[in-house]
């Protein structure tokens, strides 16, 4: 691996990018919502006829948290959820905002980000995103002009657990990662071909790399590499889906460093994760 340059104070990143409003649909997904960031919810739709137990939490988070709500026809629902599997109810949620990256290096002491580069499927953001809440790492960054927007696919996938993550996005991962190596990030790549993860050294400080689903790590990006770590498969499998090598690297990197998790503030407050 590479030498260390001294620390210097990194670039901040672009503005904070907004996404428009966006229907979620599923009964975590919306319980997530209205548990953890109901002042972004505008209305919620539940199925005519809904019942049960799952009803009755999705009523009862509506009457705590004063949100307007409407019984709806099933395919007035699905036709905004965008499939019938949701559940009976969806949730329109106001623009939400990505955090500024600099935020999300600002995170003292151990810590793990996920740095996404030019992935463009909301599903695979949303699976990232909860994996990086179950392990309690310091956020995750999307690299590329185009991000999946953090509503919709993403908040379905990610299943309640996306205000507990920190997002940002930037226009190059490989200018992020130079300023993640100033403030003592070791950047490493997942790729074919690195060192077995159970074979080396994770740091303390990590920004973990991986490809979008097309190209994988664009050329500036593997230049601000110090190393790759890659995942010992089965012969005749070439590679895993983005989501679940990010989720494997994230496990073993957490479970090197048991630490007791942070408290979880909202979007864009340095220490949630």
């Amino acid at each position: 691996m590479r030498t260390r340059a001294p620390s210097r104070t990194p670039d901040r990143g672009p503005r904070p990018r907004v996404s428009g409003a966006e229907w979620v649909a599923g009964f975590h997904a919306v319980v997530g919502a209205l548990e953890q960031r109901a002042d972004t919810v505008e209305v919620v739709w539940i199925v005519e006829g809904l019942t049960g137990a799952r009803a009755r939490r999705i009523l009862d988070l509506v009457g705590r948290s004063g949100v307007r709500y409407q019984t709806v026809p099933r395919s007035k629902l699905a036709a905004v959820a965008g499939t019938p599997a949701h559940n009976g109810v969806a949730v329109r949620l106001a623009p939400t905002a990505f955090t500024d990256p600099a935020a999300i290096l600002a995170v003292e002491g151990p810590a793990c980000i996920i740095g996404l580069d030019g992935i463009e499927d909301g599903h695979n953001l949303g699976a990232v995103v909860r994996s990086a809440a179950a392990f309690g790492l310091a956020g995750v960054v999307v690299g590329g002009p185009h991000p999946p927007p953090l509503g919709g696919a993403a908040a379905k996938v990610a299943a309640g657990t996306l205000p507990l993550v920190r997002v940002g996005h930037v226009g190059s991962l490989g200018d992020f990662a130079a300023a993640a190596r100033r403030r003592g990030f070791w950047v490493l790549g997942a790729e074919a071909g690195g060192v077995p993860i159970g074979n080396g050294d994770l740091p303390h400080r990590l920004l973990l790399c991986i490809g979008g689903e097309a190209s994988g790590l664009r050329a500036k990006t593997r230049h601000a590499l110090d190393g790759s770590v890659s995942i010992p498969m089965a012969a005749g499998v070439e590679s895993l889906n983005l989501s679940v090598a990010a989720a494997i690297v994230a496990w073993e990197w957490r479970r090197r460093l048991p630490v007791a998790r942070p408290s979880s503030p909202g979007i864009g407050e340095p220490g949630s994760g």
